[in-house]
């Protein structure tokens, strides 16, 4: 191996350590005592649901950058799972944890109406130049509400917002994520209880 080759092959091992070790991995799973409904809420939705977050989606890291030129890394579904099915519980009468979309016998034994599939991308930034924590997180939350067969029959979107300064996140880095996370779920929770399709009426009903 040549000087020179080895000079840029160390050049590149020093780059990529470089890289992952200004990715600072922080937890944004929100505070689930503030996932509730509010007192005028509208009464739950009239169906019965099953919420499905694959395997491999739980593992999935997100790059997104943070303060002094680092970037923070999350695993945004697995923090979302808890407070998403708390959110879900407070707009529909009944829901079930699928292992599937076809969990059949799951559908069955719990008579769903829908099943609800959540899709989220994390973006973040930061004012401080000095300090890594972002203070400033979205949360960008969408919902597809399907029926038993996997036929899409709704959509929902909202972007949940949080912002923590240093004297705010200085305990806890993931803060101002956290907060959009929160945010995402109390503006879906609103916007189902509005507008989330009532299961269907039965032919000899009406």
């Amino acid at each position: 191996m040549t000087f020179v080759r080895a000079c840029k092959l160390g050049c590149g091992v020093v780059a990529a350590v470089l890289l992952t070790a200004c990715s600072h991995p922080i937890v944004i799973t929100p505070d689930i005592a503030k996932i509730e409904r509010p007192a005028d809420a509208k009464p739950r939705v009239k169906a019965n649901v099953g919420y499905y977050v694959d395997a491999a989606q739980r593992e999935q890291e997100r790059i997104t950058p943070g303060g002094g030129g680092d970037k923070v890394s999350t695993k945004p579904y697995r923090d979302l799972e808890v407070g998403f099915y708390k959110m879900l519980t407070n707009v529909y009468e009944n829901v079930t944890t699928l292992k599937s979309p076809s969990d059949q016998q799951a559908i069955q034994q719990n008579a769903l109406n829908y099943i609800v599939k959540p899709r989220i991308e994390p973006n973040s930034s930061s004012s401080s130049m000095m300090t890594w924590p972002p203070t400033y997180f979205t949360v960008d939350l969408v919902c597809e509400i399907s029926d038993t067969s996997g036929r899409t029959i709704d959509t929902k979107r909202v972007v949940g917002k949080g912002n923590a300064e240093f004297s705010e996140f200085k305990n806890d880095f993931g803060l101002s994520g956290k907060l959009a996370m929160q945010d995402a779920l109390l503006q879906m929770q609103k916007l189902l209880l509005e507008q989330a399709p009532a299961a269907p009426v039965p032919t000899a009903q009406r």
